[in-house]
């Protein structure tokens, strides 16, 4: 008997510490988490957009610099921070663009305002 109990034990043991070498114990990932990762892996931006991540590990937080190369606002260089909620797809992320510019859908604080962004 005691024997069949230290044999349960040592596989526990083990069990655990195969867990935590494979990342098993570690962080999971949210659904928004999950969601954001798939959508900018399939993300096509042109060479005119780049995205920027200040902490690898966290991908609901991150910027968009956009240098558009014609039009109006050719030569520019304009950041705009992406804050995902927890309820992203169901919630639009919160977008403040930290670029001081006149457009009509840019208030003066940097709040994007857009139909699609709009609770």
């Amino acid at each position: 008997m005691i024997k069949l109990f230290s044999l349960k034990q040592q596989k526990k043991e083990e069990e655990s510490a195969g867990a935590n070498r494979s990342g098993g114990g570690g962080k999971k990932s949210s659904a928004a988490q999950l969601r954001v990762q798939k959508d900018i892996n399939e993300l096509n931006l042109p060479k005119t957009c780049e995205i920027v991540f200040s902490n690898q590990d966290d991908l609901l937080n991150f910027k968009l610099v956009i240098s558009p190369d014609e039009g109006f606002y050719k030569g520019g260089k304009f950041v705009f921070s992406f804050k995902v909620g927890q309820g992203y797809p169901h919630d639009p992320p919160k977008v403040k663009c930290e670029t001081m510019v006149y457009h009509p859908n840019i208030d003066l604080e940097g709040n994007v305002c857009l139909n699609i962004l709009r609770y």
